[in-house]
């Protein structure tokens, strides 16, 4: 017997393990749904678009060859107005055939391709930022969700407590009519307002559903209504801001300034050596006709002059640093606008903190107050109607309480979310 009621006691505790939901946190919903938005692939697609970008970069390191044919006639061809005893010189005929392989190395390119990939590098950079950003903005939608479904989780426990105390006050009623001490119309009284939390339960419970419905889609995973949810911890706000969107003004001046190198790079002198090897008619020879085999092959200088009286390498530098120069503007605009929403955000902070001692106060007064018309119900004094305005007035100022503490909660993440901490 005891071994069969140890196995029922091991069953039970199984049991409630099984049907344990792991605590959900605001930071769990965030993670969750940054990893499963569309926009998370885009950083991994761009990063595979960079490094294809530099594999055909690096390519130009590579040997690069051609093969060119040719079939030409002419009118005239090159004759020597010469003629010697016994010795007659043929003039090369007027269709010619050419057929190379010229191949070209770089030695030196000024730097181009190297910049090039840095550009590259760099683009990836403020593209993916631009993702962290719009991923960010995620965020806001999260919170909102998730401080509704508590906000209806709080309402909900209030609202049982208030249903339990009732249906124990409304058996005493029953009880009393029964003995002729109280009188019919305090039960109905009784029963009526407990008709009313009921479809109050229904509605919060309504939206509950909804907001974690919307949590489900947003994060990607089953989030039911037995998942408790944890509050954000309250914790002391950094004034920093540290915005995904300052690190993309930071990528974004970084680029123009790489890009200002490759400007300079392709002004730099390059250097390459060229090889061509060629069958023909003629051949190196042109006063040949038959068809010869050729080789030629060198060293080619380049430098580029144009900019020099053009004076368009240090334009393209200008429009770029001006450039540079309006990203920075929209840079200490945003930190301006920033500031303004963070201190309006503080005072409210402080205005809704100021709620939430005031409620506590009025909580305990009308609790106080609820009580005494308990017992006058008891004795007779009251009827129920005037016994249920004081609770009435009880439970509103739990609801706002409730309402005021979880608007506080919303109110520091969204400090923290302004601010980026």
């Amino acid at each position: 017997m005891r071994s069969f009621i140890l196995y029922m006691g091991l069953l039970l505790v199984l049991n409630h393990i099984g049907h344990a939901q792991t605590p959900l946190s605001l930071e769990d919903c965030y993670r969750q749904a940054e990893m499963h938005s569309p926009l998370a692939a885009q950083t991994r697609l761009i990063q595979e678009a960079t490094e294809l970008q530099i594999k055909i970069l690096s390519s130009s390191y590579v040997p690069q060859s051609r093969l060119n044919g040719q079939a030409t006639w002419q009118s005239d061809v090159t004759s020597l107005p010469i003629k010697l005893p016994n010795f007659e010189i043929s003039p090369p005929p007027k269709d010619q055939y050419k057929l190379t392989l010229d191949v070209t190395q770089t030695i030196w390119d000024g730097g181009v391709i190297q910049k090039q990939k840095s550009v590259a590098l760099a683009n990836q950079q403020a593209e993916q930022q631009k993702v962290a950003v719009d991923l960010y903005q995620i965020r806001e939608q999260v919170s909102n969700l998730f401080f509704g479904a508590l906000f209806a989780e709080r309402q909900l426990h209030n609202f049982e407590i208030l249903q339990k105390e009732l249906r124990a006050k409304l058996t005493k009623t029953q009880a009393s009519v029964q003995n002729g001490i109280a009188i019919r119309s305090n039960v109905l009284s009784l029963e009526a307002r407990l008709l009313e939390i009921e479809q109050q339960l229904l509605e919060t419970q309504k939206r509950r559903t909804a907001a974690l419905e919307g949590l489900s889609l947003l994060t990607g995973t089953a989030i039911d209504t037995n998942t408790p949810l944890v509050p954000p911890p309250v914790e002391t706000q950094n004034s920093e801001i540290v915005r995904p969107e300052l690190r993309l003004f930071d990528a974004q001046k970084q680029t123009l300034a790489v890009n200002e190198q490759v400007i300079k790079a392709k002004n730099a002198p390059k250097l390459s050596a060229f090889a061509t090897g060629g069958y023909g008619r003629p051949g190196l020879n042109f006063l040949a006709t038959s068809f010869q085999t050729y080789f030629i092959g060198g060293v080619q200088l380049q430098i580029p002059l144009t900019h020099w009286y053009t004076k368009s390498q240090g334009m393209e530098i200008r429009q770029l640093r001006a450039n540079q120069q309006r990203i920075e503007r929209q840079r200490e605009s945003f930190l301006l606008a920033t500031q303004v929403r963070l201190a309006n955000q503080r005072r409210e902070v402080e205005r809704i903190q100021a709620l939430v001692e005031s409620d506590r106060k009025l909580i305990d007064i009308r609790s106080t107050i609820r009580k005494a018309s308990e017992s006058q119900l008891d004795n007779g004094i009251i009827t129920a109607s005037d016994y249920l305005t004081e609770v009435n007035n009880e439970d509103t100022a739990r609801q706002n309480q409730i309402l005021h503490e979880v608007q506080l909660l919303q109110a520091q993440n969204n400090l923290r979310l302004t601010a980026g901490n």
